[in-house]
């Protein structure tokens, strides 16, 4: 057998003093792959026989915030701060680092009528660089918000107002957030989300007024207009999101607004590269895709579809779930390839770093749905996270 020299003494003090600075290494490694998620809860919003209602008593709303770490979620704390469901269900963001979140509120119970609503302009920072998430900041917008997107830089956001017609860009320095500019938009716009490749170059908006998704260049830390392009993708396009770094990206084209009449809604496939950006795809998911995300390696799509589940019983195109829709991007197009019901009224949904867990909201059950693509089929991972104080109604996760 070989012979193997013992080490020295020197030797073994040497090797003996590497071993704190390898397991810190492999420790923040492992953190390193673990992500903040925050998640918006309405305590306003039921579902009563088929139609949205505010709570008698609402115990008052919060933001919650977890670490997903290889597919598993540690609660990190809550914030009392008011949210809404009324809008897109990207109420909520987290900056890349996961050291930072904000979370807008577009409406409030209405003093004057507690069985009504009544418009908010509430924009809360929180704080995530501690032990537990604080409320650092509250600020008035002086615009009814309808989503909050990070830039990739860190230094700025935008909160995109549908109502108002504008988007309104906040500065971010040392945790701290400003509201540094107002931009209106063109009449009849209406943009209602956005979302930003990896380099922070461009933005994509969804515009449902103007039954468009648009892409613009920034510039100065603003939008340049005209836009790059205009494109059509299908009816009343509601929530944005890049694919990885493919120059790929998905809308999801909700439909009518509470028309209820169970038609089929879709996803599109953009391709924002080459001077001529457009829709390369749609496939048909179900009725009303409220979120669309894809997963960070660019391989799958995934949609929340209200499936007609937040409809009266006897409505004749009624069902008791929302579905999360899976889609497979293959040669630049989208091929659908697995569904799992979750609970009535589908809302925010983002997949983790892994690309494999994706996470999904439903306000009936007040629910947190944790799934797990395994090959191309979707099934739940554990059991869904339930709030006691409301409804899931917005989503946010690091980095994107």
């Amino acid at each position: 057998m070989p012979i193997i020299d013992a080490p020295s003494p020197k030797d073994a003090r040497m090797n003996a003093s590497r071993l704190p600075l390898a397991l810190s290494l492999i420790l923040a490694a492992l953190a390193a792959n673990a992500q903040v998620v925050g998640v918006a809860v309405d305590s306003k919003a039921i579902l009563v026989d088929g139609q949205s209602a505010i709570a008698a008593k609402p115990a008052g709303d919060s933001a919650v915030f977890f670490k997903l770490d290889d597919g598993q979620l540690r609660r990190l704390g809550e914030v009392k701060l008011p949210t809404s469901y009324l809008g897109p269900p990207e109420s909520l963001a987290v900056s890349a680092r996961g050291d930072l979140a904000l979370v807008v509120s577009s409406s409030r119970v209405d003093a004057a009528d507690p069985k009504a609503y009544a418009n908010d302009d509430t924009l809360s920072v929180v704080d995530l660089s501690g032990k537990t998430p604080r409320l650092s900041q509250t600020l008035a917008l002086g615009v009814r918000p309808s989503s909050v997107k990070f830039h990739p830089g860190g230094a700025m956001a935008v909160v995109a107002s549908n109502p108002d017609n504008a988007l309104v860009w906040l500065s971010i320095r040392d945790g701290k957030v400003a509201i540094a500019d107002k931009q209106p938009l063109e009449a009849g716009r209406g943009p209602l989300t956005v979302s930003f490749p990896a380099d922070g170059k461009h933005m994509l908006v969804a515009q449902a007024d103007a039954q468009r998704v648009s892409l613009y260049a920034l510039e100065n830390e603003r939008i340049k207009t005209p836009p790059i392009r205009d494109m059509v993708a299908g009816v009343t396009p509601f929530t944005v999101a890049y694919c990885g770094d493919s120059g790929l990206a998905v809308v999801g084209n909700f439909g009518i607004p509470d028309a209820g009449n169970g038609d089929i809604d879709t996803v599109s496939l953009i391709d924002t590269t080459g001077a001529k950006p457009r829709v390369i795809d749609t496939v048909a998911v179900g009725s009303a895709p409220e979120d669309v995300a894809c997963s960070p390696d660019g391989r799958y799509a995934a949609t929340t579809v209200q499936n007609m589940s937040n409809r009266p019983k006897d409505h004749p195109f009624y069902s008791p779930n929302s579905l999360v829709v899976l889609l497979k991007l293959e040669n630049r197009r989208l091929r659908r390839v697995a569904e799992a019901p979750i609970g009535a009224w589908a809302e925010g949904l983002v997949f983790g770093e892994d690309s494999r867990t994706v996470l999904a909201q439903s306000i009936d059950d007040r629910a947190l749905h944790v799934l797990r693509i395994d090959g191309d089929t979707l099934k739940p991972a554990r059991a869904p996270i339930v709030f006691g104080n409301g409804a899931p109604v917005g989503i946010g996760i690091a980095g994107r």
